[in-house]
């Protein structure tokens, strides 16, 4: 199964500005940052490994991070990477850092990203699940630091090296490996679809997980949305999660509470024009999560005020559905909105 692959470029990074050009892949290798008890994912959060990575003065750079959440790139293929402290190994190998999570849930989705994208790789480069290999036996091999990972994270999960070069081999034989807690990808969006959150009753919000289950944390950068926000959907999963993305800030909701309509079918139908509130005075205008007055307030933006403008998107029940701020999606009384 080949997963989408994003770029975040590290183009601060020193190694980046050298470009150093790759002269060949003889091996793909398997690193982890060595942090845990701390817990970074690759994109999302404030301290992640990006913007940690982006800049000046790094000594370091791999070609990419894999956590629960997916595969990002940090340099293109064709760049020898500062990875394993040889000159030998950065010209001649690929490697990602596996982001070191808490529970068994998160390991078994970084796990199942790795090694299909591992597989993947396998087969671009034409090779065999014995030319994947950990940063400690490249060391053993000559051509590499003196590190011992990732075989302290994947022992923290009953894992090794030899059980990943495995399930490489499997995924080079045509099988898939899924997770064992039923999140393998049922559906990937290509382009990415549209979707609007919606069956919540009253005041309440869509919580937005670090992961596709219940058992995972809320996403720090985005915990909650509200009736009628909009996001794009990346993936939809067997156990009926979604993933989802808001403003760069990747997560997981429900997908039974998404109206998901993919590019192409309908998703920008209603002409979208900007609004602006008139006729209040001095009184403020209810933002609502639905078209009614028995919806409960926007918790994002609960009200608006004479002159604010808005992107109208649609209608329903004298109500207008509005997005405010380029982000917030709520809906206005049509009494109080007028073109601008």
């Amino acid at each position: 199964m080949s997963l989408r692959v994003e770029e975040y470029y590290c183009t601060r990074n020193d190694c980046y500005r050298q470009g150093t050009r790759l002269e060949n892949v003889e091996y793909l290798i398997v690193h982890s940052p060595s942090v845990y008890p701390a817990v970074i994912r690759a994109v999302s959060g404030s301290g992640n490994w990006y913007k940690r990575w982006n800049k000046p003065g790094v000594e370091k750079l791999v070609h990419g991070f894999i956590d629960d959440t997916g595969i990002y790139n940090f340099a293109p293929y064709t760049l020898a990477c500062w990875q394993i402290g040889t000159g030998w190994g950065n010209k001649h190998c690929i490697g990602y850092e596996l982001c070191e999570l808490e529970t068994k849930a998160e390991f078994e989705r970084v796990w199942n990203n790795a090694v299909n994208h591992y597989g993947t790789l396998c087969k671009k480069y034409a090779l065999t699940a014995e030319r994947v290999i950990g940063h400690y036996e490249a060391h053993e091999k000559g051509f590499a630091s003196d590190h011992d990972d990732p075989a302290p994270y994947f022992r923290r999960f009953g894992k090794t090296m030899a059980d990943f070069r495995r399930d490489v081999r499997r995924i080079l034989e045509g099988e898939e490996i899924p997770t064992e807690d039923g999140t393998a990808i049922k559906k990937t969006y290509e382009p990415w679809a549209h979707g609007v959150v919606q069956k919540l009753e009253g005041s309440d919000q869509l919580n937005v997980r670090t992961g596709p289950g219940m058992d995972y944390s809320l996403l720090s950068a985005w915990p909650k949305l509200d009736a009628g926000n909009e996001v794009d959907v990346l993936e939809l999963y067997e156990n009926d999660w979604a993933k989802i993305n808001i403003r760069s800030a990747r997560g997981y909701v429900n997908s039974w509470y998404l109206k998901i309509t993919e590019a192409g079918t309908g998703a920008e139908s209603y002409p979208v024009w900007v609004g602006r509130v008139a006729g209040l005075g001095d009184a403020r205008l209810n933002v609502r999560t639905g078209p009614g007055t028995s919806y409960g307030l926007l918790s994002a933006w609960p009200k608006l005020g004479e002159g604010n403008l808005v992107d109208v998107t649609g209608e329903s029940s004298g109500f207008y559905q509005v997005r405010i701020a380029g982000e917030h999606v709520g809906w206005v009384s049509k009494d109080y909105l007028v073109r601008a």
